[in-house]
């Protein structure tokens, strides 16, 4: 359950890696979040962005109100930090994607 994600040299190289669990759909990317030492806000800092949603549909064909989006530290440590926390999603709505439908069964979301 939820293993094989690449080390963060591929994130850092500007790669984005999604999969499946049972119905849970999730995504890590690499992003940028504002700085918080930064008061101007228009510091950049390198993050990791994992979003989970349920299926069947892709990310871009489900409504946003069906997603969560957690962001980590952009290093191998963030990565690992996010692994868990999907592991906790998963746990935490695993009737959710126990009862996600068949594509052939419904419409896309938007």
């Amino acid at each position: 359950m939820l293993a094989g994600f690449p080390i963060y040299h591929y994130f850092k190289n500007g790669n984005a890696f999604s999969g499946e669990e049972s119905g849970m759909r999730y995504r890590i990317a690499p992003d940028k979040r504002p700085d918080p030492a930064d008061e101007t806000g228009e510091k950049l800092l390198p993050c990791l962005t994992v979003t989970v949603w349920p299926g069947p549909w892709s990310l871009e064909h489900t409504a946003e109100e069906k997603y969560q989006s957690k962001s980590f530290a952009a290093d191998q440590q963030g990565l690992d930090a996010a692994a868990a926390w999907l592991a906790e999603r998963y746990a935490a709505g695993r009737e959710t994607w126990a009862n996600i439908p068949s594509i052939l069964d419904c419409e896309p979301d938007r």
